[in-house]
């Protein structure tokens, strides 16, 4: 038991020395050390103002652009599913409410340019691509062509047309109706499936 009671008292005494020479190290430090004068002034960044006027400005014109792009496929879509016929019918409709409001060569421009956008769609011809003479001349040498039989009525047509276009012809009220009355009928009678 006496091993016991030393070792207890070297334990004891080693403690106290170890807490007396921590309390020594712990002491402040001289005045001098301690005052050490204020830090620099840092300088923290400030991040840029993004351009929101520019962002928002590209982003509303992609947002127009899909917009737009979204109805011209929309009206696109509408125009495939109409038939050629319901198609050249609605444009001179079209043409006829605003008949008098308009000179006479657009108007004549613009009935002819119906009539053949209707042969080419109907009928596969290039008759928006040729003038006149050349579309004529070209529906005379196919005697197979489904237009044969309505060769004379449209020669009449777009002669009339091209006289107020070309040869600046003036069209009155009673004339105009006749024009839009021989589109009609050619596209009444040509927009029939041809019986064998």
């Amino acid at each position: 038991m006496s091993d016991f009671i030393s070792m207890l008292h070297r334990a004891f005494l080693g403690l106290l020395i170890a807490a007396l020479t921590c309390d020594l190290s712990a002491q402040a430090p001289a005045a001098a050390e301690d005052i050490r004068g204020p830090k620099a002034l840092v300088e923290i960044p400030v991040p840029e103002k993004p351009p929101v006027l520019l962002w928002s400005c590209i982003g509303g014109a992609v947002l127009l652009l899909a917009l737009a792009a979204y109805f011209w496929k929309k009206r696109a879509r509408k125009q495939r599913l109409k038939s050629p016929r319901e198609i050249a019918l609605a444009s001179l409709a079209g043409l006829e409410t605003s008949r008098e409001a308009i000179a006479a060569e657009a108007f004549a421009n613009r009935a002819a340019q119906t009539v053949r956008q209707y042969i080419a769609e109907r009928f596969g011809l290039a008759a928006p691509r040729r003038t006149t003479e050349e579309f004529l001349r070209e529906l005379a040498n196919k005697e197979s062509s489904p237009l044969i039989g309505e060769s004379d009525p449209l020669r009449a047509f777009l002669k009339s047309c091209d006289l107020a276009k070309f040869a600046a012809s003036h069209l009155d009220s009673t004339r105009r109706d006749e024009l839009l009355e021989a589109a009609r009928d050619f596209i009444h009678s040509t927009s029939k499936p041809a019986t064998p």
